[in-house]
């Protein structure tokens, strides 16, 4: 039996613990601006000064959930919601990335919410038929 191996993405940044403070979208592309820039994924591990971009996003395929209980496990109650429309809708807030899975033409981020003087589990799916880019001071 032939075994073939699924390598991880190692990507060169990484936005574990980032505080994302703003998605901008222009037509079709987003970027993504944190409080405190991106982290090298390689030794020496530095914090630089950046932002990630999404191009040729899909829109119809792209959405934000906002679970209401945060951090447990059992039933909860939630809104599903396309990330247009929550870029409309959240113009100042703090989401706390937790997790970052990287997939076929998809790139999601789990973590906190913090939007209104509300906490909240938040789920964001980004599907993007572009590039995603790292863009750094450095």
């Amino acid at each position: 039996m032939k075994r073939t191996i699924r390598n991880n993405i190692n990507a060169p940044f990484t936005l574990h613990d980032m505080n994302v403070i703003s998605f901008e979208a222009a037509g079709n592309d987003i970027v993504m601006i944190t409080q405190s820039g991106i982290v090298e994924t390689a030794d020496p591990y530095r914090q630089v000064d950046g932002y990630v971009e999404f191009h040729n996003v899909q829109w119809d395929y792209s959405y934000v959930y906002l679970l209401g209980v945060t951090g447990n496990v059992g039933t909860f109650t939630g809104e599903k919601m396309f990330l247009k429309d929550f870029i409309e809708r959240y113009k100042q807030f703090g989401f706390s990335i937790m997790d970052e899975t990287y997939g076929y033409n998809q790139t999601k981020y789990n973590g906190y919410l913090l939007a209104n003087r509300q906490h909240c589990e938040c789920v964001v799916e980004i599907y993007h038929e572009g590039e995603m880019v790292f863009v750094s001071a450095e």
